[in-house]
């Protein structure tokens, strides 16, 4: 596995890092985004793909990549809980787990970056790097994820790259690259496999933010997003944003700040399912509402992480309004960039 050899015997000692990239079916973006994660300068990771469904990975990493450790499933498992498969067999010498997606390139101080930031601040418990667009890199993917009464969006999709020069906290790290303490990882709970996909990550955030923690940008630690912004919502990512976005509320917000976003957000969303369908659009109409139902058929599992979460709870969301990391107003929602 790579474990940065050359770079420790030039004697520098730097806390293990474990890397893990998250891929399925196929190997065109993971060849470019492992190149490039072999040559980061940091002394001291290893690195891991969780696969699902790529025919003949297991081959094509022996001859391309023969120190990257793969994890193959022939079933689709989903993001989230690939995100935590490896957490499960690290060596105990690992510090920090940091998330990158298949379609992140990094830049080769992107990691000794984002763990000097860490290392600079206990209280710190996760960080995002600088996501900028392949196509034009001046341009930001975006610079963190916030969380309003809509669920999750970006405040900096598009802003040229040079206007963030800071580190600076943010509600939420995304999960296609970011760092989080191995420790707050677990006593958080890790990522909740139940997301399947999407907003597993603000979830996450939310949860290492009730414990005390602050998230972080590290503008320093730059990583290049090959994919494309999609141009329309698929049916699969409506049904798992809605389900997702709605557990997310009613898992991590005190029961007096929950009760009237649940309700709000369930009658927008209603609304929009209804003119999905008066619009002709009735699988995207059905899959919202499977969205909205999601809860109510699983009143017990959710309550019972809820009751989990809350008792860990040392912060509250009082605490996190009044910083401006969680937001409550409702007229700003209408123009803000959704994921």
């Amino acid at each position: 596995m790579v474990d940065g050899r050359l770079f420790m015997s030039l004697g520098e000692r730097k806390p293990k890092v474990s890397v893990i990239v998250v891929n399925a079916k196929g190997t065109k973006q993971l060849e470019e985004c492992l190149r490039a994660l072999m040559e980061t300068d940091y002394p001291n990771y290893d690195v891991t793909v969780v696969d699902c469904l790529t025919t003949g990975i297991s081959e094509w990493m022996r001859e391309r990549f023969p120190d990257v450790r793969l994890i193959h499933f022939d079933h689709d498992i989903g993001a989230s809980a690939s995100h935590n498969v490896e957490e499960k067999t690290l060596d105990p010498t690992v510090k920090y787990l940091s998330f990158l997606d298949n379609d992140a390139v990094v830049t080769k101080s992107w990691l000794r970056e984002l763990v000097n930031v860490m290392e600079s601040d206990e209280a710190i418990g996760m960080a995002q790097a600088k996501i900028i667009l392949a196509k034009d890199r001046r341009i930001l993917d975006h610079a963190g994820i916030a969380l309003d009464v809509l669920g999750t969006w970006y405040t900096t999709r598009g802003m040229r790259e040079d206007k963030l020069r800071k580190v600076f906290e943010i509600f939420a790290a995304s999960s296609a690259a970011c760092i989080v303490r191995r420790e707050v990882f677990e006593e958080a709970g890790g990522f909740d496999p139940d997301y399947f996909i999407y907003d597993d990550d603000t979830d996450l955030s939310f949860r290492i933010r009730l414990l005390g923690y602050k998230v972080v940008f590290v503008p320093s630690a730059v990583v290049i997003h090959l994919g494309e912004q999609a141009k329309a919502l698929s049916p699969r990512k409506l049904y798992h944003s809605v389900k997702n976005r709605t557990c997310t509320m009613l898992k991590n917000y005190e029961l007096r700040n929950l009760w009237w976003r649940f309700i709000l957000y369930s009658v927008l969303t209603v609304m929009a399912a209804l003119t999905l369908f008066a619009m002709g659009k009735r699988r995207e109409s059905k899959e919202v509402f499977r969205g909205i139902l999601y809860p109510i058929r699983n009143v017990r599992r959710i309550w019972e992480k809820r009751l989990r979460i809350q008792a860990k709870r040392r912060l509250r969301d009082s605490e996190l309004l009044k910083r401006g990391l969680l937001r409550s107003d409702i007229l700003h929602c209408w123009t803000s960039s959704r994921s």
